[in-house]
């Protein structure tokens, strides 16, 4: 793979020239403050503009035009990275030389894409009231789905009470209780903020002439500039002087744990590859101690893993289990921790947790939608492009010792359960 940089009106242009793939990427990625006041409009904002634009005005019809694009698709929606929230614009197509005629399709993707980001439907400058109306009711039922999945309702609870001074307690999916208040003017002020004054970076992955394509994106796209200092790390971290634990009772047949943990290695620390062994270890996979030990040694869980936030800087561990078990499995849980705090890794554990990670990566490799994301984290958090090999090499190179050491820098910090039983 080659890699190229360019610079447009309010926007850069990373691209990767690869002929792996049949097909090839074109993917926006918007970086603007994550604020709570902001949102719900930024969530659905992405929604708003793929339903419908001046030519094709209903999300039928702009599909129809995707359709006869040889099944051009383009997918939308909001993250949140570190302290920032992206808005993601991603568009796939076929390669032309996989065409008849080999005829490129390039020209009118680029038209479709500038399509939907600067001529949305509206009306006197203002998005539809009937289109926004349909996807707060569309996001809120989403949010009623989730509610209705005590895992998912259990995990979300306990992040509001970890985070609960902290900005990582909200999502960039929004805030189900303000979602009604939201207004059309709201969410085209977003969109008027969006062109104007986010950072904007365009990712191209496939088997491009590179000149060529930036003067047909420099043709089509020209964004405001943007002044604001970007945080795509989240530094948030208050100390910690006593973990909390909090039990509640509701309607569930088994007990929801969640133990979080604060964990000060994040994306782009020299030691972050260490880290994400270490996670491996613990608890990510089913050879993982977490999942050896509570599940299959004691037959304690019915599912447990855990999950390490690089962005944030922190491990969070889930755990399902009956009522009455509860207390058991949060003692194991802390001597598995304690017994990686203490060095008790095999050569066998250390294996399968690099192997298990370098599968993911070389995974990453056969996916433009993945590598133009990794591409534009590692640029944003690193400052130099992602590659596959120097991602394995690190991996390769993570020891015991390294392990061990992570391992010490691990404390916890809020411990949450859900149980059927009354906790009085």
């Amino acid at each position: 793979m080659e890699h190229r940089q360019y610079h447009g009106q309010g926007y850069t242009l990373r691209c990767i020239r690869t002929d792996k793939f049949k097909t090839f990427s074109i993917a926006l990625r918007f970086a603007g403050a994550f604020l709570p006041e902001t949102l719900n409009a930024r969530a659905l904002l992405p929604e708003v503009l793929m339903g419908g634009t001046k030519k094709h005005p209903t999300r039928e019809a702009l599909q129809s035009r995707m359709d006869g694009l040889y099944g051009l698709s383009v997918s939308v929606g909001t993250d949140k990275l570190g302290c920032q929230s992206v808005v993601f614009v991603d568009l796939k197509s076929i390669e032309g030389t996989y065409l008849p005629g080999g005829a490129s399709t390039l020209p009118e993707a680029l038209d479709l894409l500038r399509e939907i980001l600067f001529e949305p439907k509206m009306i006197q400058g203002t998005f539809r009231k009937k289109t926004v109306a349909e996807e707060v009711r569309l996001l809120k039922e989403d949010f009623e789905a989730e509610y209705a999945d005590k895992t998912e309702t259990a995990y979300h609870r306990f992040m509001n009470l970890m985070f609960e001074n902290e900005l990582h307690r909200y999502r960039s999916k929004g805030i189900y209780e303000t979602l009604d208040a939201l207004t059309p003017e709201e969410i085209t002020k977003a969109y008027r903020d969006l062109l104007e004054t986010d950072e904007v970076t365009i990712l191209a992955v496939g088997n491009f002439d590179f000149d060529e394509l930036a003067r047909e994106i420099a043709a089509r796209f020209r964004f405001g500039t943007h002044a604001e200092t970007l945080r795509w790390l989240d530094l948030e971290q208050p100390e910690v002087l006593t973990p909390r634990k909090v039990v509640e009772s509701g309607e569930v047949a088994q007990a929801k744990i969640n133990v979080g943990y604060r964990f000060d290695v994040r994306f782009g620390d020299e030691t972050y590859y260490a880290a994400a062994v270490t996670n491996a270890i613990f608890g990510e996979f089913d050879h993982s101690k977490l999942f050896q030990v509570v599940r299959e040694q004691h037959t304690l869980c019915y599912y447990i893993n855990s999950l390490y936030d690089s962005n944030k800087g922190f491990i969070s561990v889930m755990a399902g289990t009956d009522p009455d078990k509860a207390e058991q499995a949060l003692s194991l849980i802390a001597g598995v921790l304690a017994s990686l705090q203490n060095g008790e890794i095999t050569d066998e554990e250390l294996l399968l947790a690099k192997e298990s990670l370098s599968k993911r990566i070389r995974q990453n490799a056969d996916s433009p939608d993945r590598l133009a994301t990794l591409d534009f984290m590692y640029n944003q958090i690193f400052g130099f492009g992602y590659s596959t090999e120097r991602s394995l090499s690190a991996i390769a190179g993570v020891t015991k010792e390294m392990v061990a050491a992570m391992s010490r820098r691990i404390y916890l910090d809020t411990t949450y359960v859900l149980t059927g039983r009354d906790p009085r």
